[in-house]
């Protein structure tokens, strides 16, 4: 386990954790005042949890079906729209300041290139699942109320997972370059 990785991971769960007893505690004392404001402090902690712990389940079940992926189904060929795209929102300036919850997983050193590819498609089915998984905290604002809430952390959690989505679709077509040329030698 890398360092990188122990940091981020003991990060994500941190607040999963803090997140959920703040909410659990929050949530008592909105049941014993009636407070909006606390109501909406509680939710707001309660989406987060949802969110973490999400993350963290989906994290850990996708890899378990890695050996499944085939990374030559067209789905996993960046399009030349994508590329216009990613030069657009200027992914080669923000892509090395994103996080990565296990860096082992995509380092030269230790990884070959097809075990790379492998590790970036399984990253953005996760990121992609947890994309969509973003927006179910909105239902529950058919029970709490407080939709601003519900929204607003859902799009944010999205964008959050969208980043991971877009940096592996934008770095796999150097790998497979690099893999192709290994192939033909």
């Amino acid at each position: 386990m890398s360092r990188q990785m122990s940091k981020f991971s003991v990060l994500m769960n941190s607040i999963s954790i803090v997140s959920t007893i703040f909410a659990a505690i929050l949530w008592i004392i909105v049941k014993l005042t009636q407070s909006e404001i606390i109501s909406m402090i509680a939710i707001t902690f309660l989406t987060i949890a949802f969110h973490f712990d999400i993350r963290l389940l989906i994290g850990n079940i996708i890899p378990k079906y890695k050996n499944r992926i085939n990374i030559n189904h067209k789905y996993y060929q960046t399009k030349q729209i994508e590329k216009k795209i990613y030069k657009k929102i200027k992914v080669k300036e923000w892509k090395s300041k994103v996080p990565s919850y296990d860096p082992d997983e995509f380092n030269i050193n230790k990884c070959s290139i097809e075990e790379i590819i492998i590790n970036m498609c399984n990253s953005e089915i996760i990121h992609s699942i947890n994309f969509i998984l973003s927006y179910i905290p909105i239902i529950f604002s058919i029970w709490f109320g407080e939709i601003e809430v519900f929204i607003i952390t859902s799009v944010l959690a999205s964008i959050y997972d969208l980043q991971f989505v877009i940096l592996q679709r934008y770095n796999r077509p150097r790998f497979f370059r690099i893999l192709n040329r290994k192939q033909k030698s």
